[in-house]
């Protein structure tokens, strides 16, 4: 079931949560989707943010990406930064700077800056500058 809503000023697409979206999205401005949204397809926009416990099954491509955590996605693929909070699982992450917050699992990250912040499993690492760092 979809639930979409535009905000007062017409700039960003909201999707309720518990949503179930089956045909790929496209948006010029914002997305924001609710807890536990599902998407099949691929989602598109400026700036995409998953609250958290989504799912989805196409790409991510935007400009900035916030992913909640324990978000499951095949690919993101931004111009700009990308933030993927604790417990995500993802395939591929594009992007000039990426966060990656603790006990995420994902396959190959590519990015001019990459930033893990806790333990993580990555497969493949390919970046200009990468920091890892565990807070104590």
């Amino acid at each position: 079931m979809k639930k979409f809503r535009l905000s007062k000023d017409g700039k960003t697409l909201i999707v309720s949560k518990d949503s179930i979206v089956d045909k790929h999205i496209k948006f010029e401005g914002s997305i924001l989707a609710g807890i536990l949204s599902s998407f099949w397809g691929n989602i598109e926009a400026r700036e995409i943010r998953l609250a958290g416990r989504n799912f989805v099954g196409g790409d991510i491509l935007c400009e900035l990406a916030i992913i909640g955590p324990k978000t499951e996605f095949n690919r993101i693929i931004a111009e700009g930064n990308v933030l993927i909070f604790p417990k995500c699982k993802g395939n591929y992450v594009k992007a000039d700077s990426v966060v990656v917050k603790e006990g995420c699992v994902i396959g190959k990250i590519k990015a001019n800056r990459i930033v893990i912040d806790g333990v993580t499993r990555i497969g493949e690492l390919e970046g200009g500058k990468i920091i890892a760092s565990k807070e104590l």
